[in-house]
């Protein structure tokens, strides 16, 4: 008995948390390709292809990657990042708890746990979320042991609903508005529209003339003109961004079953003829754009569509794969993407903080998610 506890202390010490620095993110992107997404005949990876540093850096201050140590070889990470949102209609600074991958030689030791206090120590409010079908993840929520009291409390308070819509034939555009594409001088108009759209939303992002020019100033591939205004009798009606991060974040095929190489093979033959994009081999990447900073007045499903097929028709002259638009599973902005071939991703929406009376004071509506950024 003596020997096997002695065995048992011994293996616990070998499994540690630290913060981790650049100087892992070979590492960090090799965890990645390791923990693939199994789907239908997929496997995927979300990669992070050079840098999985540069995507929390765009969208957090502070943002730190918490590493899980087998020894001194490291087996898995997590990301915590902070930003201001919208709770009760009021800013305040919020985490997003994401990127949890672990090696499966790794997996069910506890790091949840023993990285409690490192990674929410000091922490009041936040999020995470977690696709549908994620056992394992989502037994953590609403959970907590009195050994680890840094847990915070947790609930479920939403489903992200994620329209995948894959770039086919050319849609009929709306005549009652008219699209343009923005300039600088819009910009005080676009953050009136986004003001109303994120402020009445949970995690709705807070922005202002100095964030907004900030961002168009630091995220790869977004300008100006990549933003859409819709327009009616001369008048702003909606926007939206349509986003391209190809150059931080990259969704990998990392496996086709023969039934879906077999379907490649056919939509391959297909697009040749109609001219509109080939899928993906194996290796390679999806080519995709997110729409992203998308406001219309009275939340009008119409002024949605309308941006939406714009932006469709245009970026299927430059061969991407996908269009995505996400948003709350009640938003009746998605009524956007009927008529469009697309797949639905779905993940749950958690509420996450430290004072257990939060969880019933915080209001909930349409919990805003920007899945550019996730």
């Amino acid at each position: 008995m003596e020997s096997k506890k002695s065995d048992m202390i011994k293996n616990k010490s070998k499994y540690t948390v630290a913060l981790l620095d650049r100087s892992y993110n070979q590492q960090m992107l090799d965890i990645l390709k390791s923990c693939p997404i199994k789907s239908g005949g997929f496997e995927i990876c979300f990669d992070r292809e050079p840098d999985v540093f540069k995507l929390a850096e765009l969208k957090y201050n502070p943002a730190k990657y918490i590493g899980f140590f087998k020894d001194e070889k490291l087996v898995g990470f997590i990301l915590m990042g902070y930003h201001q949102a919208y709770i009760n209609g009021k800013t305040r600074e919020v985490y997003h708890f994401t990127d949890f991958y672990v090696l499966e030689e790794a997996r069910n030791k506890g790091f949840f746990y023993k990285a409690s206090e490192l990674v929410f120590k000091n922490a009041e409010v936040g999020y995470a979320i977690i696709m549908q079908g994620n056992n394992d993840a989502l037994s953590h929520v609403s959970r907590r042991h009195k050994k680890f009291p840094y847990v915070p409390f947790s609930k479920t308070v939403g489903t992200l609903d994620v329209r995948n819509i894959l770039v086919t034939f050319k849609k009929k555009e709306s005549r009652k508005y008219e699209i343009r594409r923005a300039t600088i001088k819009d910009i005080p108009t676009i953050i009136e529209l986004l003001k109303t759209e994120y402020s009445n939303r949970l995690f709705g992002q807070y922005v202002d003339e100095s964030t907004f020019k900030a961002n168009l100033n630091k995220k790869p591939g977004l300008t100006i003109e990549n933003y859409y205004l819709a327009e009616k009798d001369n008048k702003v009606v909606g926007v939206c961004a349509a986003w391209d991060t190809g150059s931080f974040k990259q969704t990998r095929v990392l496996k086709l079953s023969l039934n879906l190489r077999m379907t490649r093979f056919v939509y391959s033959v297909l697009a040749y003829l109609f001219g509109f994009p080939t899928l993906p081999d194996e290796g390679k990447c999806f080519k995709e754009v997110y729409l992203t900073d998308y406001a219309v007045k009275d939340r009008n499903s119409g002024i949605m569509r309308a941006l939406l097929v714009r932006i469709y028709n245009e970026y299927r002259t430059k061969k991407n794969n996908s269009v995505i638009f996400g948003s709350s599973e009640d938003d009746p902005l998605l009524k956007a993407t009927k008529g469009f071939f697309s797949q639905s991703v779905k993940s749950h929406i958690i509420l996450s903080v430290a004072d257990e009376n939060m969880i019933n004071e915080t209001k909930v509506n349409l919990p805003y998610i920007d899945v550019a950024m996730l």
